[in-house]
């Protein structure tokens, strides 16, 4: 449980560092379907090497190897 606040915190101060559309946190029911996922949409393309580096940075080692970490952008598309 330790590891998810952590990972929380962590995904919560991305929206007060950069421009961002949205962020989730979560993993499948069956493991088998895939990886847990941090996922982090931004507006700006050129942001996702930063905030990579950022989640990189501020990540505890337990969950950078629990998660797959995708920064992407929509460039502001909403669905």
């Amino acid at each position: 449980m330790g590891i998810l606040i952590l990972a929380c915190v962590v995904v919560e101060s991305v929206w007060n560092k950069y421009e961002v559309q949205s962020t989730k946190i979560g993993e499948y029911l069956d493991r088998r379907e895939g990886n847990p996922i941090i996922s982090i949409d931004v507006y700006d393309k050129n942001d996702i090497p930063i905030v990579e580096e950022y989640l990189e940075d501020s990540l505890s080692k337990d969950d950078l190897t629990k998660y797959e970490i995708v920064v992407f952008s929509n460039m502001g598309k909403t669905y």
